[in-house]
């Protein structure tokens, strides 16, 4: 299996006195947003090969979704900086 990048986008209404506060409250309750939206805009960012690939946080430390919940992305990574890319079928 690959490694991928992928973006998740949910919307969520709050009551709050002004922008700001607006931003602490859906801080507060991202969770819950998250939670409560069955059919988030999901976009796959493109893969990751390398180390050097990884944003938005994520680094070689992290470990990946669906994978053996254990093995960290800069076990994952190493054997695509030695391999050339497979031809895509």
């Amino acid at each position: 299996m690959k490694l991928y990048m992928v973006e998740i986008t949910t919307y969520g209404v709050v009551m709050a006195e002004d922008e700001s506060h607006a931003h602490q409250v859906a801080d507060s309750y991202k969770l819950d947003i998250f939670s409560d939206d069955w059919n988030p805009r999901i976009e796959v960012d493109g893969a990751v090969l390398k180390v050097d690939d990884l944003r938005h946080g994520w680094d070689g430390e992290c470990i990946p979704y669906g994978g053996d919940g254990n093995t960290k992305l800069a076990e994952l990574l190493v054997p695509n900086l030695n391999s050339p890319t497979p031809p895509v079928a």
